[in-house]
């Protein structure tokens, strides 16, 4: 069986990172296509993510995720953006590594919290103060940290992370100019 190449880039970051806007950036200036877990999750049940949380809860989307990591098995040469919990169980991390170079956008949690809230709709800040929202941060940081690059978004608009991404993996050999 021959292996495939795993080319792949991967974001990883908690909600409000800008895996997606990032994501989107990325695939345009290096000719790749996006894959958005929480999209293949969407598609393949019919319903959106709040839907999924409020009908079938959460530890269901966290199946739903793994089937979708699955999948991202047979991708090559993709960007992929992860829903912000996706990497923060046992393993997880260890196969995103596998498909790729891993990519960890970082920031100050209020000002990741400031974004995700306003792009509303997301479960997992549903009914949680800041605290709350900080301590969950801090719990899914080890994971996080176990990228092969991080990149700090504080202050940061989504074509300066994407250059500072692309800098680093020019750096890092990943890609080419």
């Amino acid at each position: 069986m021959r292996k495939m190449r795993r080319d792949n880039i991967v974001l990883v970051g908690f909600m409000g990172a800008g895996k997606s806007v990032c994501g989107r950036l990325l695939a345009r200036r290096l000719g790749r296509c996006l894959v958005e877990t929480d999209d293949m999750i969407v598609a393949r049940e019919g319903r959106s993510i709040p839907e999924i949380f409020r009908e079938a809860g959460e530890e269901r989307f966290r199946q739903l995720e793994a089937e979708a990591l699955e999948t991202l098995k047979l991708k090559s040469g993709e960007i992929i953006a992860t829903g912000g919990g996706l990497p923060c169980h046992e393993g997880r991390m260890e196969l995103l590594r596998e498909l790729g170079t891993v990519v960890w956008l970082d920031g100050d949690v209020r000002e990741l919290h400031g974004r995700a809230s306003h792009i509303g709709n997301r479960p997992m800040l549903a009914g949680r103060s800041i605290a709350e929202i900080d301590e969950l941060y801090r719990v899914r940081q080890p994971y996080y940290r176990r990228a092969h690059i991080a990149i700090d978004t504080t202050g940061l608009g989504a074509d300066q992370v994407a250059a500072r991404v692309l800098a680093a993996l020019r750096e890092a050999h990943v890609v080419r100019a």
